[in-house]
């Protein structure tokens, strides 16, 4: 397979998957819709167990959704899905969240707004200590509408969850892994020693031992599926409530104005901050 936004890398059970969408790896349209194609892919691929995704730009694991097809996709955070409840990017979170395989994400670098929700659906998240998290919509007056918002207050619960999501402050990595938003936070020369090895104890296990396991988990989380569904309906609830008003769309349109650089995007929450105060 060729993709525009992914680089694919198959061996020994393992797929790694590099997202690579330069210069600052936006979460553009284009990459959520390759990430369905593998989702696809990876359904009919039982030999693969284990799929491990990071990043080919060392500053950014994902920057952000990218604004440009944000607007040019009527305001939602990907094409809209068929089900009036769950968009796009919602969908393909729930879509990687139920593959057979297990999925890892190793983060070095920043991971904010729609990377930093798909990396919350996926089953683990190890990240280097010069690694940041940030949920910035709440800084441009809207709220994380692809899953983030939910399960960010699953993961954290509720007061954690919201000084992560209204705060739209960088957290280090060792604050997500104390917020349960991440598996651990290592050091910087020890992120890739330590997934390599549980990648590959883990592609040891065959595929009906993962499953016995996902089977008491599904038994186990059951109660929570509905309240998730809710939860996404309600967090389009609240995206359609803020496109409604000028607040959200003045502050996107000037943060296109700006650029998606990576002058713009390195610190994130304080050049959201001097946008906001010029408004």
């Amino acid at each position: 397979m060729q993709f525009e936004t992914l680089l694919l890398k198959e061996a020994d059970g393992v797929l790694r998957v590099t997202l690579a969408n330069p210069p600052v790896n936006l979460m553009s349209g284009k990459m959520v819709e390759e990430l369905f194609q593998l989702t696809g892919y990876l359904m009919t691929h039982r030999d693969i167990r284990v799929v491990v995704l990071d990043s080919a730009n060392p500053d950014f694991f994902v920057a952000h959704f990218d604004l440009d097809d944000f607007v040019n996709n009527a305001g939602d955070p990907a094409k809209q899905s068929r089900y009036p409840d769950v968009n796009a990017l919602q969908a393909l979170g729930l879509s990687w969240q139920n593959l057979q395989q297990v999925k890892i994400a190793k983060i070095d670098g920043r991971c904010r707004g729609g990377g930093f929700e798909f990396s919350l659906a996926l089953d683990m998240r190890f990240a280097s200590k010069r690694s940041l998290f940030c949920f910035p919509e709440a800084s441009a007056s809207f709220l994380a509408s692809g899953g983030g918002t939910a399960r960010t207050a699953l993961a954290a619960g509720p007061g954690r969850a919201l000084e992560v999501l209204l705060s739209s402050r960088d957290f280090t990595a060792e604050e997500a892994e104390r917020y349960g938003l991440i598996n651990r936070a290592l050091d910087d020369d020890a992120l890739d020693a330590y997934v390599e090895d549980l990648v590959a104890r883990i592609a040891q296990r065959k595929p009906d031992i993962v499953a016995m396991h996902r089977a008491v988990f599904d038994k186990a989380y059951s109660a929570v599926v509905e309240p998730l569904f809710a939860a996404m309906a309600a967090e389009n609830d609240g995206m359609r409530a803020a496109l409604a008003g000028e607040d959200m769309l003045a502050t996107i349109a000037a943060h296109r104005a700006a650029g998606q650089t990576a002058d713009f995007e390195l610190d994130l929450p304080a050049s959201m901050a001097r946008l906001t105060a010029s408004q």
